[in-house]
């Protein structure tokens, strides 16, 4: 048993260290006595402080919670609160269809008491089997599990299976690893957007963008300007104006890194910040813009803006500008290294985060980073925002009952939020566990929200600690590429998007006929009944068709393809995937049932592949307006 339970923890160092830790702190086991009889998965545990047992019988016990997960056998995951003795995750595991197992556990001994039980070593290792202690499951992990392959797709199978009845009796327990997974299955839904209009206008605004963005900074040059050992990232959430004196005074001695809404306010305050981040591709952000003088723009270090932006915020910045590629599939296939890549969140303010974890800050502190209602007033912005500090319809969501309730600033009580604000926070979340402790964060907006991650702490607290006044930040050093390089770019350029206009042709003249056949069978099938539909169809033919659909997918999860158009469909289809992956999944008992789900995803895939080819025809125009 020892040499088994060493060789689980020596997996568990590679892929799960905080479980590793908690474990090599567990000597034994003192709350939980194991009783064994004569077969060897007759194993069951009892706590000796609740006086209850695992299991009333472990082996048929096991065996009951097969029977009732045998219609889920080709699931490619399962949830379960509960290790209890480990046979029941083996037995599962030898379902190769079983991508992964996650399982969260309340009690760390009973973790010790399986890893003795059974060998799990190569499940550990190729994260078949992922196990956590509870008190280290949290919103990160949750989101880091639904972005997984075999995952993501599969979310809407999701259930928290409970591995015996023992674990029934933990109900808030359970309710809280259910929250948790549920919030973080909405975030990757939200995460892949549902717009395609929102996802053309980023090709488009790039496409105009592209040939201006290599005439200006690089961005590799602007994460290198490092000036200072704190970074000061300055939102507009109510709490801002409460703040601005005291960075007034230190502005000489820290890095300030402003969105792009903050920037009239801090012209008004006689802050200059060194950088200026936006990412909307809506023509809107330009007003922030057309109400700060140009001269105060000419004083800020850089803009680093989004290669997305509309043309007219980018036409109005008149000081120094960095415009970023984000890590898009596209914008990679465009191989500029240099111009990119930063992003991956929803909000200039998440772009600041990021732009000061890659330029290597190791102090970081948040002012205005709210992202909640004022306590009193439901104001949504600081004073002197130039659109008000109340969205005109905060009052009514706010008595609609559809608030998000979240753990206030410094733990006083709860603030209200809304899921776009939830959506910003989850990926300060991502983004501060992706730093793995490299950067002390600090949520200094003394108002809105905790940010899991960040240390709650005031301002002047944080000030008085790290900055020393009279040591002087340098100003930054930016030019753009030489004129020779510029040339090659543009040639970059120019190559690659002929060779995606070719590679969207060509997917349409592949996928339009199968379209065609798709639509001739499924208006037939839709005016039958069932029982119809399973005596009158050709199921020879429908077989076909099924088995292009699958051959037509696999030319999409090509990498190249992904590349260039997997931003432009991702938005559509996910959701029709998930749909989908329920049909999938199923088990048939019988020919009919078989037949029956063929039929079923034939008729899914009629939608889905006119979407498809709708969007990529709908980025080929686009670019076709663009291929000089």
């Amino acid at each position: 048993m020892e040499k088994t339970y060493q060789g689980n923890l020596e997996a568990l160092y590679n892929v799960n260290r905080e479980l590793w830790r908690r474990l090599r702190k567990c000597e034994s086991n003192e709350r939980f006595e194991v009783f064994t009889g004569k077969d060897p998965l007759d194993v069951n545990l009892l706590d000796t402080v609740s006086r209850r047992t695992l299991y009333d019988k472990p082996i048929s016990d096991t065996e009951q919670k097969l029977l009732q997960l045998a219609e889920k056998m080709r699931y490619p995951f399962l949830c379960f609160f509960g290790f209890g003795n480990g046979f029941l995750l083996k037995a599962l595991l030898k379902n190769r269809t079983l991508a992964h197992i996650i399982v969260i556990e309340p009690h760390i001994e009973i973790l010790y008491i399986g890893f003795h039980l059974n060998d799990f070593r190569r499940e550990i290792e190729s994260l078949r089997l992922i196990a956590a202690h509870i008190d280290d499951f949290n919103a990160d992990a949750a989101m880091r599990f639904f972005k997984m392959d075999k995952v993501t797709i599969y979310a809407k199978l999701y259930n928290l299976e409970i591995t015996t009845s023992y674990y029934g009796g933990l109900s808030e327990a359970v309710e809280q690893i259910n929250k948790i997974m549920i919030d973080a299955i909405l975030h990757s839904i939200q995460a892949y957007g549902n717009d395609l209009g929102d996802a053309l206008t980023g090709v488009e605004n790039f496409l105009i963008n592209r040939y201006e963005m290599i005439e200006n900074v690089p961005f590799v040059d602007l994460i290198r300007q490092k000036n200072s050992d704190l970074a000061v990232l300055v939102a507009t959430g109510p709490s801002l104006t409460k703040q601005l004196s005291l960075l007034r005074e230190i502005q000489a001695s820290v890095t300030i890194i402003s969105v792009d809404a903050s920037l009239p306010i801090l012209e008004k305050w006689g802050i200059v910040p060194d950088i200026v981040t936006s990412i909307e591709r809506v023509e809107a952000t330009s007003k922030f813009y057309e109400n700060t003088s140009v001269e105060f723009q000419k004083k800020v270090g850089c803009f680093a803006l989004s290669a997305l932006c509309h043309k007219r915020t980018i036409s109005l910045v008149k000081g120094t500008k960095c415009l970023i590629m984000r890590p898009f599939g596209y914008m990679f296939a465009f191989d500029l290294k240099d111009f990119g890549y930063a992003g991956i969140g929803m909000s200039a303010a998440n772009l600041s985060f990021e732009i000061a974890f890659m330029m290597r800050f190791r102090q970081v502190a948040f002012i205005g980073q709210d992202l909640a209602y004022g306590k009193d007033d439901l104001a949504t912005h600081a004073g002197d925002h130039i659109f008000g500090t109340k969205d005109p319809s905060a009052r009514q969501f706010a008595e609609s009952g559809n608030v998000v309730r979240l753990p206030a600033w410094g733990g006083n009580g709860e603030a209200l939020s809304n899921n776009i604000w939830v959506l910003f926070r989850n990926f300060f979340i991502q983004n501060i566990a992706d730093t793995r402790g490299d950067i002390a964060v600090y949520n200094c907006t003394e108002g809105g929200c905790h940010i899991d991650g960040a240390e709650d702490r005031p301002f002047g607290e944080i000030v008085k600690r790290l900055v020393d006044r009279e040591r002087k930040k340098a100003s930054f050093s930016l030019r753009s590429e030489p004129r020779a390089i510029i040339s090659e770019n543009r040639e970059k350029i120019r190559e690659t998007v002929a060779s995606m206009i070719e590679m969207a042709q060509k997917t349409i003249d592949e996928g339009g006929p199968l379209l065609s056949e798709l639509n001739g069978i499924g208006v037939r099938l839709e005016g039958l009944t069932r029982e119809e539909q399973l005596k009158g169809v050709d199921f020879q033919k429908v077989e076909e068709l099924n088995k292009r659909i699958e051959k037509f997918k696999k030319k999409l999860a090509d990498e190249l393809f992904m590349k260039y158009f997997n931003e432009t469909i991702k938005a559509l289809v996910v959701n029709q995937e998930m749909n989908i992956a329920k049909i999938v999944v199923r088990v048939a008992k019988n020919i009919d049932e078989k037949r029956t789900i063929e039929i079923e995803f034939l008729c899914a895939h009629r939608f889905w592949l006119f979407t498809v080819l709708g969007a990529i025809e709908a980025q080929r125009d686009i670019m076709l307006k663009y291929a000089d």
